[in-house]
């Protein structure tokens, strides 16, 4: 083998540069490695070791031709191949070239109505995704897509047998009942029920059923479930009813085709992971680009799922463990059963830049970890998410986030283009109080994020914070279209401990709960931002505290129903000031709902003057309408100015945030209709007033 790897080498190094190497590769490569002979992926990485040590500075440029290159394990990139301080390593697309890098396993389906395909062991691996034609098929479910069951009574006890589990029982629809029941106890054991509650959801098989109570019982390690909550259960032939269905009948695969079809290609993900690079905490992995490339199927092997706040237990198709200097640019991460790229442990120096992740089973893009390692050189930090589309994720696992930061610091996530989530945007810390917290200095600038929460999951945002986060800024984003299932559906929310946090130059509109939300922190600084049409508040409040907890300045709060503030304002150690409040359908009134502290009753309902007066805050407010275009419409740029020289509002231009560049890859961030109507519809039918 290693007289193979020379002549290769020898082959490779006529008329080249001195400092530079280029191979060729390609999906059924097996030659030298030059243009006209590429050879395989896997024997190119095998041979960075050796050409490490014949160019130690300069380029390693492994160029993937078009086509798709099928993984039996994933590429792994360590120290030992991996680029140095002088010398870089670069997987880059030859022009005009898609190269994919799979992790799936191509099956053929026959029939017609009801097309099969026999797949040996895949009972063993338990696939959990099926493809067809590039798109994501549906396990076969009850109540079909976006639709849900309300959960009937929840009677909860610990396991006699297993003390760390608990046993829960749910009442379920007579009809559903019947089908279960109908089973054999073979099948039975094999539908999933898919339980949402509050944050999270809880994936378990059905233990038993109990017919005098028309219910079920299932295990788990924990619960929070509780109602109000949803459910839906699934992976049952009777189930298997609708166009683009599947399910797994042992070892063959079942599938409703959208148009009747004699034959169908399918994908089946047998890969956990398609890139792995590892370092250690002595020796980081350095220098390596990669350009062009897509990574698409791949998932993990499913044994259920317990509740973990955005699916943070979840792993990723790519995972960087002690790693400095890595790039991803105008790469693509799709079809994935989890999160799409993880900077997990000592990662610092990273870019992802123009790349385009969608269609994701829980979240984009993980940044640090939920533990503090007791070693800082093995903290993430420093690293870059800009222009990125970050479309279409928690469709395996609804809690799974756009971008969720815990335990970093020093990172920019800047001009991205985030919707279509089913939890939040953008999260950054993992500390609840005042704690110490290693999640500072972190910038979300001039993102756009959109169509978050489907009506399914609660207690929610576009941007969320945790913690003490000292020189932590959110400025310049657009936020809209976010949708709770039950409580908190807000644009910005700043929960337990956020403290020290810049919010300047947003705009938030059109969201469930309210534009802003402050649990409990201290030290915020809420100033010149546009907080408008959001259905229950515009601004929450919930915690007073001895400390001061934020100033409130510069701000347009816009209402066209509900109460524009609504918690403690009126007793909270807070500052308000120089803001412009307007009620769209009564000029005349202003509504503040104050309670005590959260949880409180309320027991002011005020207007404008009456609020300056027995509040003695908002001293040089007005109430008055900004002047905006057509804010019911979407238009919030200014007819003219006056209004705002009197509360020294700056406008900022809303032009800015969002991907830039080409204007191909501008409307690839831009949601498809069907995907917009999908939200609306599921908001409309799933959650609740």
């Amino acid at each position: 083998m290693k007289l193979f790897f020379s002549l290769i080498l020898s082959i490779i190094l006529i008329n080249v540069h001195a400092a530079d190497v280029t191979i060729y590769v390609s999906p059924d490569g097996n030659g030298s490695g030059s243009r006209h002979t590429p050879t395989s992926l896997q024997k190119a990485v095998a041979m960075l070791p050796d050409l490490k040590k014949t160019h130690p500075k300069g380029k390693i440029t492994i160029i993937l031709q078009d086509g798709e290159y099928e993984l039996s394990q994933p590429i792994y990139i360590t120290p030992e191949n991996s680029g140095t301080k002088d010398l870089e390593i670069i997987f880059k697309a030859t022009k005009n070239a898609n190269p994919i890098i799979s992790g799936g396993k191509k099956v053929t389906m026959t029939g017609n109505k009801l097309l099969k395909a026999i797949v040996p062991n895949m009972t063993i691996n338990q696939p959990y995704d099926l493809y067809v034609n590039g798109n994501r098929a549906i396990r076969a479910r009850t109540p079909n897509i976006d639709h849900y069951f309300n959960t009937g009574k929840i009677v909860t006890k610990v396991d006699s047998q297993q003390k760390s589990k608990v046993i829960q029982q749910y009442e379920i629809p007579t009809t559903l009942f019947n089908e279960l029941a109908a089973l054999s106890k073979r099948d039975l054991q094999k539908v999933w029920s898919n339980i949402y509650f509050k944050w999270d959801n809880s994936i378990h098989t059905i233990d038993s059923l109990n017919p005098e109570k028309n219910s079920f019982f299932s295990t788990t390690a924990r619960s929070i479930v509780q109602n109000p909550s949803t459910f839906y259960v699934e992976n049952y032939l009777k189930a298997l009813d609708s166009p683009n269905e599947w399910y797994l009948d042992r070892d063959t695969i079942k599938y409703i085709p959208v148009q009747e079809n004699g034959s169908l290609e399918g994908v089946v993900p047998v890969l956990e992971k398609l890139l792995v690079i590892k370092g250690d905490s002595t020796l980081s992995v350095r220098n390596i680009a990669f350009d062009g490339i897509a990574f698409k199927y791949c998932n993990v092997k499913f044994k259920g799922y317990d509740f973990s706040q955005a699916a943070q237990i979840i792993d990723a198709a790519i995972v960087i463990d002690n790693a400095d200097g890595i790039v991803f640019t105008n790469c693509e991460v799709a079809h994935t059963g989890q999160y799409g790229i993880w900077l997990r442990e000592g990662v610092k120096n990273v870019k992802i830049e123009s790349c385009y992740l969608h269609d994701l089973g829980a979240g984009g893009i993980k940044i640090g970890e939920t533990l503090i390692r007791k070693n800082k050189a093995q903290w993430t930090f420093g690293n870059k998410v800009e222009n990125c589309i970050i479309h279409t994720g928690g469709l395996n696992f609804p809690s799974g986030e756009g971008v969720f930061i815990a335990h970093s610091a020093n990172n920019t996530i800047a001009h991205n283009d985030i919707g279509d989530f089913r939890y939040t945007g953008i999260s950054v810390g993992w500390i609840w109080g005042y704690a110490f917290s290693p999640s500072i200095n972190n910038k979300i600038l001039y993102n756009h994020i959109h169509h978050i929460g489907w009506g399914v999951l609660s207690d929610m945002a576009a941007i969320y914070t945790l913690g003490i986060s000292d020189g932590t800024e959110v400025s310049n984003n657009i936020i809209h279209d976010v949708y709770s299932y039950d409580y908190g559906g807000w644009g910005i929310y700043t929960d337990e401990g956020s403290s020290n946090i810049k919010i300047e130059n947003n705009l938030v509109y059109k969201t469930k709960t309210g534009g802003f939300h402050q649990h409990y922190g201290k030290n915020n600084l809420i100033k010149n931002n546009i907080f408008a049409l959001n259905m229950k508040f515009q601004a929450q409040f919930s915690l007073i505290e001895a400390h001061h907890s934020f100033d409130f300045k510069n701000n347009i709060i816009i209402s066209d129903r509900g109460a524009l503030l609504q918690g403690a304002w009126m007793h909270g150690n807070v500052n308000l000031d120089s803001n412009c409040y307007w009620n769209m359908n009564n000029e005349k009134c202003i509504l503040m709902l104050s309670t005590k502290n959260y949880g409180g009753k309320p027991i002011d309902t005020l207007n404008f003057v009456q609020w300056q007066q027995k509040s003695g805050r908002d001293a040089h407010s007005i109430l008055q309408d900004p002047g905006l275009i057509d804010p019911k419409n979407g238009d919030f740029r200014f007819k003219e100015k006056s209004v705002l020289r009197k509360i020294g509002f700056k406008p900022f231009k809303l032009s800015e945030p969002g991907v830039f560049g080409s204007r191909k890859w501008r409307e690839k961030a831009e949601l498809p209709k069907e995907v917009i109507e999908a939200f609306d519809a599921s908001v409309a039918k799933n959650m609740l007033p």
